[in-house]
């Protein structure tokens, strides 16, 4: 009778063994990296905006939790591609972040790039190409169309570096930059919250958009379970979809 109970342990432990090892293993938290980016990441807001909603939903469908690490937009990026941070959201394909990143098969929005421009000095153009020798504000890790970059490597324009929006904003205020590209949201949010009325009054935002640009939730191919975590969260982005939940997280993004 003990022999049957010790072959019937050991049957038991073997089953459970082949279970686990069969059974791909994902951690119960996604560390993820982003920077603000208000409306759509923000971190004092309830639920950290309304974009870091939809992605927290997503992966909350796949009974995964997510545990946010607010940092510079660029430290974000860069951290990421590194295997620093498991993941970040909000981010547009281009050469050196798809050698290092897994895309989410969908976009999870679509910004609407502009220019915003001093009141006292419109800027008119057709094509990027007519922004030759312009003064072009830019924040510092964030990419603004290959054409725009293309321009900067070529020295076709003349590229000012802030370390972050407002202060581009700021400088724009000063003329000392012709331009400061910006998502229009962004650029409405950031007027009318972050500057003072006067600095407000002296800026524009432009009609054009620029770029129409999708962005992503990404994975570091360094995690751990890179291509599976990616797949979660591709099927969590499904069900809200399927459920419709999607719907009402997305009003949020365009109020």
């Amino acid at each position: 009778m003990a022999v049957n109970t010790r072959w019937h342990w050991l049957g038991s432990m073997l089953f459970l063994a082949s279970f686990v090892f069969a059974t791909p293993t994902r951690a119960e938290t996604v560390r993820v990296a982003i920077g603000e980016y208000p409306p759509f990441k923000v971190q004092a807001a309830l639920g950290g905006g309304a974009l870091t909603e939809i992605v927290a939903e997503a992966l909350k469908a796949r009974n995964l939790d997510i545990s946010i690490e607010w940092v510079p937009n660029n430290r974000a990026i860069v951290g990421t591609m590194n295997g620093t941070y498991e993941a970040s959201f909000g981010w547009a394909h281009n050469d050196e972040r798809d050698a290092a990143l897994l895309y989410s098969s969908k976009p999870i929005y679509v910004y609407r790039m502009v220019f915003v421009q001093h009141i006292d000095k419109p800027v008119a153009w057709a094509s990027l190409a007519d922004l030759a020798h312009k003064r072009i504000g830019f924040t510092r890790g964030n990419f603004y169309s290959q054409a725009l970059a293309d321009m900067q490597s070529q020295k076709l324009i003349a590229s000012e570096i802030t370390v972050g929006d407002v202060s581009g904003l700021k400088m724009l205020a000063l003329k000392r930059i012709d331009l400061f590209p910006l998502e229009a949201s962004v650029a409405r949010f950031l007027i009318a919250t972050e500057l003072d009325l006067e600095t407000a009054r002296q800026l524009e935002i432009q009609n054009q958009m620029f770029w129409s640009v999708p962005i992503f939730f990404v994975v570091s191919k360094k995690a751990p379970n890179a291509q599976e975590l990616m797949n979660e969260f591709n099927k969590g982005y499904e069900e809200l979809f399927r459920t419709k939940r999607i719907e009402s997280l997305e009003k949020k993004l365009t109020r």
